[in-house]
């Protein structure tokens, strides 16, 4: 019954008051109950004595109420001190959570995936505040619990006293043993939850995919089988529990009643009152209630060190990034931004860029083209820090990118990646993101430019229309749009534009090219676009090829040269030739 988790004890900061008082009030509680026992037995053991009186009658009745009062006070008050206690480590715990994995930068999101954060945040907290709230008070309580009854009883009847001292004080060791093969039941438990959790989250987000090709049924049989081996679990730890219960009230019961019949003994002996042993038998589960209430404790409370486990490795993540301010910046200094000799990989993958070098003069276009796979969104994240180099260096104007902080970085490199992601809300609270302080004028100047304007005032509510659950409400054209607007709106100088037209109709397409075109007018831009013909006005391309640059040029040279940048630009506009016919035939 001895879970101390250091993880959880070193996130008790700021509870132990909480705990403490809760532990205090039980044993106020526990002080009430043995006065009680002792006013009724006391009263009741000399009803049949001659010098028994109205007044002490009345005095026993008024002590007993008071003593009632007393514990119901009391049982109020540790009630309030487990809820403020519950709120508190709640709330210090999703803070802690939800900061570290604000603190994980893109490539370290990854590590951890949506459905662990989801279990860590909810389920595990909800389990871990048991902990604090019900665990660490129950502990203190019933190492003291035991202790003042048997200096309270002692007196009375030594033996019996010592006997059911000893038989809670082997409960422990005995219970320790089931919550061992519990603790490592859990681990099964937490694994077979985040699996289940996982694949309904996967389910849920790819519905329209299933609906699709007719796999929802297999898909709901998946989902079976994980509940199934969810539920399997569960009932696992249900058995250990019922046999732990089993075994540990066959210790409580059997020596109460051995205490009982030895106090039965000495009263027939004459050893001690009646009044005295009715006081021993009202207090002898008194013994027990402490570890009692530890045990159940104890149960829910290894859901909360099994969650602990894995908090511990999501809080364990080194978050720390390279940082030295004092590298000098170079001269000359180049006017945009420089990858040199850069390699990267991603951790158990294979090498995504190798010896790779390239240039983005500022107020160009640099355009990024290759096969998938070829590390064209690498390096846009290289050049947004979502990563860490294992060699080479990113210079920004002659500053070395490892002597400014993420955060520097960002206000000056902007980027829309292939999927905008918005928020619950309305088009202004999600455009402010970039611009907390932005006027709604800068927000429809802003959406002016990239051709949003009108439908936005044309909308009952304008800027505060609501976007819908993730942008539900907006098309998929619209979604760019705004992620376009709100990198506009952060005022970097550099902007990357990471296949923002992947998703989105032709007729938004356009559009959007329109805007990126009138964009490249006054921004320095980086372009990686699956549609060649779009970026053939880029000043310099950039052509990838399993992690390094086989080309380079602008588009006339790279045709003149032949190689995949001629290959890809022929093949593509045969296909849009096709299509082009057909729609012709239809």
């Amino acid at each position: 019954m001895l879970l101390l988790n250091r993880t959880l004890l070193r996130m008790a900061r700021g509870l132990w008051g909480w705990i403490l008082a809760i532990a205090g009030l039980k044993l106020l509680t526990l002080v009430g109950t043995a006065t009680f026992a002792g006013i009724v037995s006391g009263y009741l053991g000399n009803l049949t004595s001659p010098q028994l009186t109205l007044a002490d009658a009345r005095h026993a009745i008024l002590g007993a109420l008071f003593t009632a009062l007393w514990m119901l006070g009391t049982e109020l008050l540790t009630g309030e001190a487990e809820y403020r206690c519950t709120a508190k480590a709640r709330q210090s715990l999703r803070t802690s959570i939800f900061s570290k994995i604000l603190e994980l930068d893109v490539g370290n999101i990854e590590v951890i995936g949506p459905s662990s954060a989801i279990t860590s945040a909810v389920d595990g907290v909800e389990s871990m505040q048991v902990y604090y709230s019900k665990y660490l008070p129950g502990l203190i309580y019933c190492l003291t619990a035991p202790v003042y009854l048997f200096f309270r009883l002692r007196e009375i009847s030594f033996l019996p006293a010592v006997l059911l001292l000893a038989a809670s004080v082997v409960l422990m060791p005995v219970n320790n043993l089931f919550r061992q093969h519990i603790e490592s039941l859990k681990t099964g438990y937490w694994k077979s939850l985040e699996q289940l959790t996982g694949y309904y989250l996967e389910s849920v987000r790819g519905l329209t995919t299933l609906k699709l090709f007719d796999r929802d049924e297999d898909r709901t049989l998946g989902l079976e089988e994980r509940s199934r081996d969810f539920n399997a679990r569960i009932m696992d730890v249900m058995k250990v529990n019922f046999a732990s219960f089993l075994v540990t009230d066959g210790l409580i019961y059997g020596s109460m009643t051995a205490a009982v019949c030895l106090t039965a003994w000495q009263l027939t002996q004459e050893q001690v009152t009646f009044g005295q042993s009715l006081m021993f038998l009202m207090l002898s589960f008194g013994f027990f209630g402490s570890v009692r209430q530890l045990m159940t404790s104890t149960h829910a409370a290894l859901a909360g060190v099994s969650a602990a486990d894995k908090m511990e490795q999501l809080l364990a993540i080194d978050t720390t990034r390279p940082y030295n301010p004092q590298l000098p910046p170079e001269v000359p200094s180049y006017e945009g931004i420089r990858l040199e000799g850069i390699r990267f990989s991603y951790p158990h993958r294979g090498t995504t860029l190798e010896n790779l070098s390239l240039d983005i003069p500022k107020g160009q276009v640099t355009a990024l083209v290759g096969l998938s796979g070829s590390g064209k969104s690498t390096i846009a994240g290289i050049l947004m820090r979502f990563y860490d180099l294992d060699q080479g260096r990113c210079l920004l104007e002659g500053r070395d990118y490892i002597s400014m902080t993420p955060e520097e970085l960002r206000r000056r490199v902007a980027m829309v990646p292939q999927t905008v992601n918005l928020f619950t809300g309305t088009l202004a609270e999600n455009l402010r993101i970039a611009a907390p302080d932005a006027t709604d004028d800068q927000l429809l100047e802003a959406l002016g430019q990239v051709r949003l304007l009108d439908w936005v005032l044309a909308q009952p509510e304008k800027l505060e229309t609501p976007v819908g659950d993730a942008g539900s409400r907006l098309s998929g054209g619209q979604r760019q749009k705004v992620g376009i607007a709100r990198a506009l709106l952060s005022q970097a100088e550099y902007l990357i534009l990471d296949e923002a037209t992947s998703s989105v109709d032709l007729d938004s397409e356009r559009e959007i090219w329109n805007c990126i075109d009138e964009l490249a007018k006054s921004r320095t831009l980086v372009l990686i676009s699956h549609r060649l013909s779009s970026i053939r006005n880029a000043h310099r391309i950039y052509v990838l090829e399993q992690g390094r640059i086989s080309q380079q040029g602008c588009h006339p040279e790279l045709m003149n040269q032949g190689g995949l940048y001629r290959r890809l630009v022929e093949e593509q506009a045969q296909l849009e030739q096709l299509g082009e016919e057909e729609l012709c035939h239809e």
